[in-house]
């Protein structure tokens, strides 16, 4: 069997700028997305499940245990789930650096990678404007290469800003993203006809997944027809038959595919059923579960595609699957359509994604989508070489000799002159239009939904000195303890045989006899349970070696069974109790969010100065979050936050500060927080003051058009920051008294102006110039259509929480009022609705008039605006994974 390369490619002298260039992108890419992986990982927003699994199945790999994990309590081993041979094959990296971190920066680092052979290739199918002959010419090809070189940069670039290929590095780790290089070099060795490179990708891209195998399956087919094509290209016309040397390489290349084809089937349908009865009680993969109504089984799946087209065809073209396939072609700008079989070859894993139920294999921000991007990326090589053959052959022109013309214009002139020299005038410009076409589409895609700088999806881990203390307690486990730990700590600790998900591991089958705990973090337990079971190991024979922060340390024959008074630093600010005193019983001293814009996760964090008269009977301060019409979101009450649980208003000490942070809460896009009044004087300047008295507007937050939350409160007590309004409107209503009259100013807005069926409007609200709101009156907010109210919001002012609205009108001279209407399911798309404000007494019916500058009445009601109601958005992931953050889409 041959063994060398089959052709020479070309070698052309002088120095590739461009090849430095793309190093430097590389290495710029693999810096920037390996520190946002590590900094996930130091910031404890990385779990069990998958980074912790996996990375003990590598370890183990690298100890000589074949991928193997502790999985509810017992031995198990990744082959419960997939076959990952390729996990055992880079696990010696670890005998490097014996970190998890060592994974993350390989998984960056091999996707960065891939930018290189894309280059390579891509440069291969432009440099095919020329003959064979004519490449092989320095004097031919380098004129070319000044302009393909560009091109070819332009789609490694495009690749690397590739928004589903940094959402697969920011997502753990996983086997699947490793194919990407691999499948990268397959094609490229197929392109250069280096049989033993091809034979060698191909394989390896079968071995790292299960499914990946129908890609080497799918490149064994694309090398057989290339290489075929080859062989009758340079057979001598007068054979029958191709030579011994090309039959060689043809069994060889169809040997592959069905190598893969077998390793595929043995795979899927014999070692995951055999491995996961024990797990999951059920011969099948639990995967294939994931396709709803079109079955739960291969066969079932596959017959769907004839026996129910119809409902196949209505899945695919479902707005997220539509918006998913648009976002693997973008980055490339749409050049992957110019070669349509390239994508084929990937068919088989794309249908599985497009159609699955789940929705995180069809929205591209995890990891299954990686495989899919190096098809379309040489799809858009193929394309693009197709594209500027049939361009450079059309601009083939190169005489400079044009004076036979007769006598013309300048323009003219000019114009001939581009066109008679259109190789080094024409070609020129019509490489840099395509250059900047593909730069421009990937760059629109990367601001669009990149993780980097500057695009919307950046969302950088922030790492606090609690995350750094971590490491505190890790170098206290001994390097062969069996140890259980809470979910964010999990692949912290994972570089050992036997590690568990907290509480596993404490009972039979498990025989964890460490166990370390962050209380403050995902622990995938409420923390009233956390805290019980750990009183019961503490009277059960366990004690506690270290603690401090939130982090406890247990073990079990340690003698120590009371928790030390460090663990409680968690939940106390001793930096700010130095500072501060107040003669209150307690008072709020500050409110903060901490948000997660990936998954909207949000917790709110108050911070409550305990006084010299503070009553530990009456318990914890009572906090609310609320939704601007009042509707209860969460309180303390509601769910207990962990620092009320481990740390109650019992031990609570004169003159320290509380820190109080909530459970991480999936919010609507506007809401507040509202305390007792009791606690409120360190907030006067944002206060309110309730018509009972008792409640204060501590904050209040929005989300903007990018997810990101902002603060609709200022330092100004009458200043108001609000996202996305429409222009305001202004007008004045008049409310005649026995004695006098009230005149009020209102300004009005709309957020947003398109809606949909179900969805909300908020009208927002100003009241203003009075000394007082009129006795009795009540505002009333109506969605009309055709003189018909389908929606209303009656009463007095309110924002978050209701005014008592003469005192608070009289104090500040201007109140905001908030009124959310959510819109009727019955709406059509395309209809309008009118918006109109005014003031009414709901004893008498009597209605404020609307007067304009000089005092004429007017009507009775304010037209704020339309809304145009449009078709409902397509939820985004994390609206179609969790229902609860919808609302803040």
């Amino acid at each position: 069997m041959a063994t060398r390369k089959l052709q020479s490619t070309p070698r052309t002298s002088g120095f590739d700028g461009y090849r430095l260039l793309l190093f430097g992108a590389i290495l710029l890419y693999t810096g920037l997305f390996t520190r946002l992986a590590f900094d996930q990982h130091l910031g404890m927003r990385t779990h069990k499940a998958d980074l912790g699994q996996i990375d003990q199945a590598v370890w183990n790999s690298s100890r000589g245990r074949f991928v193997e994990m502790t999985d509810n309590g017992f031995i198990a081993t990744r082959l419960t789930d997939h076959v990952e041979p390729i996990l055992a094959l880079v696990s010696p990296i670890l005998w490097l650096w014996n970190d998890v971190r060592a994974l993350l920066l390989l998984q960056v680092f091999v996707i960065a990678l891939g930018a290189w052979p894309l280059y390579e290739l891509a440069l291969l199918r432009l440099d095919q404007l020329l003959s064979s002959t004519e490449r092989a010419q320095i004097w031919h090809i380098e004129p070319l290469r000044q302009m393909t070189r560009p091109l070819a940069l332009a789609l490694a670039l495009a690749y690397l800003l590739t928004p589903h290929l940094q959402s697969a590095v920011l997502t753990e780790f996983h086997a699947a993203p490793l194919v990407v290089p691999l499948v990268l070099w397959s094609f490229w060795a197929i392109e250069t006809r280096r049989l033993v490179q091809f034979i060698i990708a191909t394989l390896l891209v079968a071995l790292v997944k299960e499914e990946t195998a129908l890609l080497a399956a799918g490149l064994g087919v694309w090398a057989l027809w290339k290489f075929t094509q080859y062989a009758i290209r340079n057979e001598p016309a007068q054979r029958a038959f191709i030579s011994r040397r090309h039959l060689v390489i043809l069994s060889s290349c169809l040997l592959v595919f069905l190598l893969s084809l077998a390793w595929f089937y043995i795979a899927t349908f014999v070692i995951v059923p055999a491995h996961a009865q024990i797990v999951y009680q059920g011969a099948d993969s639990i995967y294939f579960e994931r396709y709803g109504a079109l079955g739960d089984s291969p066969v079932d799946i596959f017959k769907s595609f004839f026996t129910q087209p119809g409902l196949v065809w209505q899945i695919a073209t479902e707005p997220a699957r539509v918006d998913y396939l648009w976002g693997l072609l973008a980055p490339f700008g749409f050049l992957t359509l110019l070669a349509p079989e390239i994508i084929l070859l990937a068919l088989p894993v794309l249908l599985a994604n497009l159609l699955s139920a789940y929705p995180a294999q069809y929205y591209g921000e995890f990891h299954y989508s990686a495989p899919l991007v190096p098809y379309f990326a040489v799809g858009a090589a193929y394309g693009l070489g197709r594209l500027w053959r049939w361009i450079g052959r059309r601009a083939a022109g190169s005489s400079p000799s044009f004076q036979h013309m007769p006598a013309a214009g300048a323009g003219t002139m000019a114009l001939m002159a581009l066109l008679r020299n259109s190789r080094t005038t024409l070609r020129p410009m019509l490489a840099a239009l395509l250059g900047i076409w593909i730069v421009a589409w990937a760059m629109g895609r990367y601001l669009d939904a990149g993780r980097g700088p500057l695009a919307a999806r950046y969302d950088p881990t922030p790492i606090t000195a609690h995350h750094r203390l971590l490491n505190r307690f890790i170098v206290q486990l001994p390097a062969d303890a069996a140890v259980t730990a809470t979910a964010a700590v999990h692949p912290h600790v994972s570089h050992r045989r036997y590690v568990y998900q907290f509480p596993i591991g404490l009972a039979e089958p498990g025989q964890a006899d460490w166990a370390l705990l962050d209380v403050t973090t995902n622990t995938d337990m409420a923390p009233g349970d956390l805290k019980a079971r750990v009183e019961e190991m503490l009277a059960g024979g366990w004690g506690v070696v270290d603690a401090a922060d939130g982090f406890l340390l247990l073990k079990k024959g340690a003698s120590a069974t009371q928790i030390p008074d460090a663990f409680y630093d968690f939940a106390r600010n001793r930096e700010l109790s130095r500072t501060l005193q107040t003669e209150l019983p307690l008072q709020l001293v500050d409110v903060q969010v901490e948000d997660w814009l990936r998954w909207r996760q949000t917790k709110v964090v108050t911070q409550w100065l305990v006084g010299p008269s503070f009553d530990p009977a009456l318990g914890a301060p009572r906090l609310e979050i609320v939704t601007p019409d009042g509707r209860l979101l969460d309180s303390y009450s509601q769910t207990t936050p962990p620092a009320l649980v481990w740390y109650p208003p019992a031990h609570w000490q004169v003159g320290e500060v509380v820190r109080i942070t909530t459970a991480p809460l999936a919010l609507p896009a506007t809401w507040g927080v509202i305390i007792d009044s009791s606690n409120a004087d360190a907030i006067e300047k944002t206060a309110i003051v309730s018509d009972d008295g008792r409640d204060w507007l501590a904050a209040a937050y929005q989300r903007d058009h990018q997810g990101q939350l902002q603060s609709l409160l200022t330092d100004d007590p009458v200043a108001l920051q609000v996202a996305n309004l429409s222009a305001s409107t202004v007008g004045r209503l008049r409310v005649a008294g026995q004695d006098n009259s009230t005149t009020l100013r209102l300004r009005a807005w709309l957020s947003p102006a398109t809606a949909w069926p179900g969805g909300w409007v908020q009208v927002w609200l100003q009241w203003s110039e009075a000394s007082a709101w009129p006795e009795g009156y009540r505002v009333f907010v109506h969605a009309r259509q055709q003189d018909k109210n389908l929606v209303q919001s009656d009463g007095p002012p309110r924002f978050f929480i209701p005014y008592r609205a003469t005192v608070a009108l009289a104090g500040r001279g201007l109140i905001h009022d908030l009124r959310p209407l959510q819109l009727p399911l019955d709406l059509e798309p395309g209809q309008t609705m009118t918006i109109v404000i005014g003031l009414y007494d709901p004893v008498t019916g009597q209605r404020a008039d609307v007067i304009d500058a000089s005092g004429n009445v007017i009507g009775n009601e304010l037209v704020v605006g339309q809304v145009q109601i449009g078709p409902p958005p397509a939820p985004d992931q994390t609206c179609a994974l969790i229902a609860e953050t919808c609302a803040a889409q």
